[in-house]
């Protein structure tokens, strides 16, 4: 019997075993067009809405890549833009063997409209230097609403040649989307074909649609980071951590021996302003995020008697965060660094300064040069 796939997520179809990817009922099975085979979850995600996670086993993940890397092909390397240090998977040329690569910084939508895209072109140049990772080109899009895709369709004809091309990057970068918009606007689909899920882990195996000129554009899974806070998270934690629209930034002054708290996920402690003033805390995270100011002598009795309640979320015991590490940061010049918290946001200061940020020892703490 020839094998067939998911349309939606590329998954393997079997009607042995509900809980593995690719599970369809021997009836559906029998009754449905082959070409238009979705599997249990992709159908279930996609009318009903469910939560049904997945995930390829690294070994899984590694077979499917491979087929990439015996291949001359272009990489499209997709990053969140609002969480590049979460979604910047260096280990991409490596894996799939190919150094032809396009950069895509997705979810621009998600930055404060004043922001101009060239600025963030530049930064993300000033990071793949610090990163020593090349690339023949970058560009900024939005997959929600389908900017500059005209430019990125033009992107990919000029480098591909007569290759392949494959979306790759980490879990919920937009990949899914990005193919959708694709099919939409130039080879005339009237609906959504991937399945798209705010849920990390929805596309498990390569699915491929034919361009104008014959090769091939390729949806891949996505690379689990797990230094995210999205993989820790239950599903009302998730959504009210994962921004869907124009984060509006707040502004904190604030002075030594002072705290804030973002939920009961993190806080940072101004040990000093080097200078004694008040320092500038400008955050970029969520707006459904509460974010919660206080004197550092008192913070970790809050954390103990408001986790919960004032500090969520997390929203119960059944969260069970793994344990917090502090992480210290001092700059002494007069720039300014973003502190990233890997999966959840950033803050902005202005050296110098000397702060302390305590957050899971599972999640990846960072300074940057400041994006915006």
């Amino acid at each position: 019997m020839e094998e067939l796939f998911c349309l939606g997520c590329g998954a393997r179809i079997q009607s042995i075993d509900k809980n593995v990817p690719g599970f369809v009922s021997e009836k559906v099975l029998a009754e449905t067009d082959p070409k238009r085979l979705l599997c249990q979850r992709c159908f279930r995600i996609r009318n009903y809405s469910d939560v049904i996670t997945l995930s390829l086993s690294n070994d899984d993940y590694l077979t499917v890549i491979d087929k990439i890397s015996r291949e001359n092909a272009l990489i499209v390397k997709i990053v969140d833009i609002f969480d590049f240090s979460g979604s910047f998977v260096p280990a991409i040329k490596r894996l799939t063997g190919n150094h032809d690569v396009i950069l895509v910084g997705n979810k621009m939508d998600l930055l404060p409209k004043n922001v101009k895209q060239e600025k963030i072109l530049a930064w993300l140049k000033q990071m793949l230097n610090i990163e020593g990772f090349t690339v023949l080109d970058s560009i900024l899009i939005s997959a929600k609403f389908g900017n500059n895709f005209d430019d990125l369709m033009e992107m990919i004809y000029k480098y591909k040649g007569n290759r392949n091309v494959y979306l790759v990057g980490s879990t919920n970068v937009g990949k899914s989307r990005i193919i959708n918009q694709i099919l939409r606007r130039y080879m005339g689909s009237d609906a959504d074909v991937v399945t798209v899920s705010s849920s990390p882990g929805t596309t498990i195996g390569l699915i491929g649609f034919p361009l104008s000129d014959g090769s091939m554009i390729f949806d891949t899974p996505g690379v689990i980071n797990k230094h995210q806070y999205t993989h820790y998270l239950t599903r009302p934690s998730y959504k009210m951590t994962v921004p869907k629209k124009e984060i509006k930034p707040l502004v904190f002054q604030l002075s030594e021996g002072q705290t804030l708290f973002f939920g009961g996920l993190a806080r940072i402690d101004v040990i000093s302003g080097e200078t004694g003033d008040k320092i500038n805390v400008i955050t970029y995270f969520a707006n459904t995020l509460n974010v919660h100011r206080t004197k550092t002598e008192r913070a970790d009795e809050l954390y103990q008697t408001k986790i919960y309640t004032l500090l969520t979320p997390p929203f119960s015991e059944e969260e069970k965060l793994p344990k917090w590490v502090f992480h210290d940061f001092k700059i002494r010049d007069n720039l300014k660094y973003d502190i990233v918290f890997s999966g959840l946001g950033f803050v902005t200061l202005r050296g110098p300064f000397n702060v302390r940020v305590h957050a899971p020892f599972v999640v990846g703490v960072y300074a940057r040069p400041a994006i915006i």
